[in-house]
């Protein structure tokens, strides 16, 4: 398929890593700090992550692209870099929503096994 439009110019708020992905705290984790962490992630250097998200859609291609009531959805898989150098494969999600064309970043998980079930 083809890649996250202009990837370039994609928009990751950091409160997203840090007071999210990162929180194993945080009500909605289900289980991602725990994920994120077993691969290098760590808060202390939350930056990390958002690097290598931001990077995630200029190496990986869109897996499906579905419309939503704000605009497109896309959704990116699969390997992600991270510190440990085990890359695991993981699903990114960015929305563009008119009248901007920019992609942002909504969220990330462990990518499902086959036959299996996300965190």
């Amino acid at each position: 398929m083809a890649q996250l439009p202009n990837a370039g110019n994609a928009v990751l708020d950091d409160a997203k890593i840090a007071r999210y992905l990162l929180n194993d705290a945080h009500p909605q984790n289900q289980g991602k700090a725990k994920f994120f962490t077993m691969f290098g992630f760590r808060l202390a250097n939350w930056h990390e992550l958002r690097k290598a998200l931001l990077d995630h859609p200029h190496n990986n291609p869109v897996v499906r692209q579905t419309t939503f009531q704000y605009g497109e959805m896309y959704e990116v898989g699969c390997s992600i870099a991270s510190p440990d150098g085990r890359n695991p494969c993981i699903r990114s999600f960015w929305a563009i929503e008119p009248p901007s064309t920019d992609p942002k970043f909504i969220t990330a998980y462990a990518a499902p096994a086959q036959g299996g079930r996300r965190l």
